[in-house]
This record gives C-alpha cells, structure tokens and sequence, in this order.
C-alpha cells in the first residue's frame, strides 16, 4: 500500500460544478415516481416532523453531523439480552445488511439486501414491530432484470447507512440505486448513479444537511461528491474527487463555519456543504480508507490501517490547516475514530483502543479487548460505548485515564454502529435489531 506523504493545503485539485452534462445525463433522466412501501404493522401514527421541530434523532451513521456521539443521552451501562435486562425488544431484521440503525421520533430505519432485491425497513422504536417495508424496484435508468454487483459478504449489498431529515429518508445501495422515500414508506423519488466501481462494494453512508443530501461516491475513477435536493433528489451541485474510499462524509461546525469533511485513499479535504467549494485539503493519507474522520475542538483526525494517523489543526480560517502529530500504532480498520471533549478513541480490527489527547498526541490510556471492532465507538453522557465483532460491548469512562464502567453481551456477532437516543440504544446485529433500554 503507498504511504502519501504529508503536507499542508495544496492547490484546489477538486472544484465545484455546476450541474453538468456528467450529471444531467446520469440523474435527471431518472425523473422521480412515486412508489409504495408494503406496510406491515399497524398504521403509522404521526408523519416525519419539519427540520425545526425537535425530535430525538439519530439522523445518519454516526448520529447528528456523523460525529458520534449523542446529547442529551443518558442510556443503560450493561444489558443482557438471554436475561432480559435492559432489553425492551428484539426483532428480526428480514434481509442481510451491514448498515447501521437510525432513529427519528419513534421510528427505526435501516437497510437489507440480497440477491432477489434491496429493501427499506421501518420499525416501531417502541415496541420492534415492522410498521413497513420499502421494495427498492424500478427505480428509473436501473436496467431491469440486472445482476447485482460482485461484492465482499463483510460489504454486502446495503453497506451504506441512510439518513432523514424527519419528512424524507434517502438510502442508496451498491447497485448504485438511490431512493427518496416518505416517512410512511412511499417513493417521492428514485435515481440510479451508475453501479460503483469498487473492489469491495459502495459503503459510504448517507448525510443531509439544511435540505441538501450528500453521496460519497468514491470509487476506481470518477469519483465525486453530489449535492442533491433532499424533497426531489435534483442535482444540486457536484465535486470532483480523485481517488477511492469506503468512509462517509462528517459535518461538523468549526469554529463557526459549517464543513463537510471527507476522507479517501489520499487526503482528507473538507467542502462547504451549501456550495462544494473545497476549503482545505491535506495529502496524508494512504492504501485503502474506510474510517470516517474524527473531529474535536478545531482538530480533525483521520486514519487507516497501513496509512499514518495524522491529527490536523483546522481551528485557524485565515491560515493553512497544520499537522500537529501524526500516530502510526494501532490504526483502525473499518471501525472510525471518536473525538469528543478533547479526547480521539482509536479502536482497531485486532481488539486494541487507544485513547489520544487531541492537542498532543500522547497517549493516555490504551486497554486491549478480546475482540477486534468493526462497530464505531459512540460517546453518550460522558461514557463511551463500543461493541465488538462478537457483540461484547464495553462501556468505559471518556478520560485520560482507562475505567471500565460495563460490558454486555448482544448475543449474536455486531458490525453496525449502534444508534443512541436519550436512554435507548439501537444495536443492529447481524439477524436481529434490538433494543437496550432501562426495563426496571
């Protein structure tokens, strides 16, 4: 794997663009079509709310922003799932998928996919009951009767994790299907972005943001990020990339200026979400990159095995981003890295986690888990929850200093990153979702 070498901003290698012919020709003829869902339970009460009403959300992978933790939240240290404490339910999940839940008022939402088809599913977060299921077919310029791509069994088909803004939730899939759907499961509208053209299959997650959807569509060649309208699935803008990745996008607010933060197989560069105009990139990243970036108090980390770990100080707008340290021990895999409150939690494939002071660099704490991690840590009212490929969670303390506060076990083999709502955890294990929650 080639190791880039690192430095500072560089020249605009990636541009906005208007919506072009590239563009027009791959999405605007896919029109949109209302579709809808197979409903399953009892009738769903209440639609999605607007964008200003406030709701317990976890809006995309990784929650709000895909930063990773949960506010306010304040759920349960240890569960255990053949007792039955702590455990409000536990529902099978029809199809295979490798993406994560998310939560919004009292619907759960996540993806499956095989061979036979790519479906939608919306649970009670109440009770685990399938309210509906959503049948991802004739989506427009999608060829019919067409073979899914060759994909990893660890990628599947449904990788990638959706996102809602309370009224609409988009999901997109490794057949390049890309679908608009209503919070009662009815298709507002459906594009086809071409099957990507990767080794491993499409695994980057979904991101919206004050109407606007974001696609990660890093691959072979030609690869790009797209703005579409949240309502219709229009093409906004796009933005040239330049290399291949499995990571998804993170929005953060930096220093009061909102950026959109991508990692790839060479950089970490960051957009302006409302124009795509690129604001900062750094060279430092190499081979193949599926964690997302972390980011804390005007530091952004990023990160993958083979490559270097680099931590950049971002917090100046007037200057050019600087690496402040770089960590080449103990690097993630697929799992991403968590920063909060000054803190970068690095866990790895082989069950090691290391806790970095974000200024620095200095280690403060590392501990070694029985089990390597494919699930991304999530921080929740000061605690740190992390859920191995086993479904052994581990509750610990986020410090300087290593205090094991719970561990758990799910009870089946966990890749998702679980979804944290107020006292409630969504873990999606690999047949069944369930639900931790305090029950006495």
């Amino acid at each position: 794997m080639t190791i880039f070498g690192c430095s500072g901003r560089v020249p605009d290698q990636a541009r906005a663009l208007s919506v072009g012919a590239v563009l027009v020709s791959v999405l605007l003829s896919a029109g949109a079509r209302a579709h809808a869902g197979e409903r399953i339970g009892a009738e769903v009460g209440g639609a999605g709310a607007s964008n200003g009403d406030v709701q317990p959300a976890w809006s995309s992978f990784r929650g709000p922003g895909g930063r990773g933790y949960a506010v306010p939240a304040s759920p349960p240290l240890t569960w255990s799932v053949e007792e039955g404490t702590n455990v409000l339910w536990k529902a099978p999940v029809p199809t295979h998928g490798m993406s994560s839940p998310v939560v919004w008022g009292k619907r759960v939402l996540l993806t499956g996919a095989d061979e036979s088809g790519r479906q939608l599913y919306c649970f009670d977060a109440d009770t685990g009951e399938l309210l509906w299921r959503h049948h991802v077919d004739g989506v427009p310029g999608f060829p019919p009767g067409s073979d899914p791509p060759r994909v990893l069994e660890e990628t599947g088909l449904a990788a990638a994790t959706v996102t809602t803004d309370g009224r609409y939730v988009a999901a997109v899939f490794a057949t390049g299907e890309l679908v608009g759907v209503s919070m009662e499961g009815e298709r507002i509208w459906g594009r086809h972005l071409g099957v990507p053209r990767n080794h491993y299959g499409h695994a980057s997650s979904l991101m919206n943001h004050e109407g606007l959807l974001f696609v990660q569509l890093d691959q072979e060649d030609d690869s790009r990020l797209l703005a579409l309208d949240m309502t219709s699935g229009d093409p906004l803008w796009q933005v040239e990339r330049d290399a291949i990745s499995w990571s998804s996008p993170v929005l953060v607010d930096n220093e009061g200026r909102m950026e959109l933060i991508l990692t790839s197989g060479s950089a970490v560069a960051s957009y302006d979400p409302a124009t795509g105009a690129l604001l900062w990139r750094v060279e430092c990243l190499g081979g193949e990159i599926a964690p997302s970036a972390a980011y804390t108090d005007g530091v952004v980390f990023v990160a993958g095995e083979g490559s270097t770990g680099s931590a950049i100080d971002v917090g100046s707008h007037a200057a050019e981003p600087t690496i402040l340290w770089q960590w080449d021990r103990a690097l993630p895999d697929a799992a991403s890295p968590l920063g909060k409150d000054g803190f970068f939690i690095v866990p790895t494939a082989f069950g090691v986690v290391t806790c970095l002071d974000a200024k620095t660099g200095r280690v403060l704490w590392e501990e070694e888990f029985d089990r390597g991690f494919s699930s991304s840590p999530v921080a929740a009212d000061g605690r740190v929850y992390l859920i191995d490929e086993s479904g052994s969670a581990q509750v610990f303390a986020l410090g300087p200093e290593f205090e094991l506060l719970g561990r758990s076990q799910t009870g089946e083999m966990v890749y998702a990153t679980p979804a944290v709502v107020g006292d409630r955890i969504y873990v999606r294990g690999l047949t069944h979702l369930f639900c931790v929650s305090p029950t006495s």
